[in-house]
């Protein structure tokens, strides 16, 4: 995926985001009491978070590039609710499958920056085998 891919909000295409308006926005659609956030990048592209305020999925499906995949943390165990969706469901997730929610808004800064996740981020994969 290149750098140059300029990312908005799902649906408004009108204003795109730098990495560090992303974060910012994550964390004021968290104090509005909006736990998901999908980011386009107008192409194939989607970067979605979904948080309960402490830890957060961070999913990233790329048509284009053939790309499905998530932020991992490996070395917790357990697991977390309190995932609200938009149409009002409640997830409950792994925590091996999110990471903290600063981690998140520092993650989709550089990946929104650089087009690949930082490298002290762990990725899984999510195609089916």
């Amino acid at each position: 995926m290149a750098a140059s891919r300029l990312w908005h909000l799902q649906g408004s295409p009108g204003f795109e985001y730098s990495g560090e308006k992303a974060r910012q926005l994550l964390r004021h659609r968290l104090d509005w009491a909006t736990q998901e956030t999908w980011f386009e990048d107008g192409r194939a592209a989607n970067l979605t978070v979904v948080t309960n305020g402490e830890r957060a999925m961070v999913s990233l499906l790329d048509g284009e590039a053939g790309r499905a995949e998530h932020l991992i943390d490996p070395r917790e165990s357990g697991s977390s609710g309190g995932y609200q969706l938009a149409n009002g469901q409640v997830d409950v997730y792994a925590d091996r499958d999110t990471v903290t929610f600063e981690a998140a808004g520092r993650a989709v800064a550089y990946f929104i920056e650089h087009a690949t996740w930082p490298d002290d981020m762990s990725v899984e994969d999510d195609h089916s085998e």
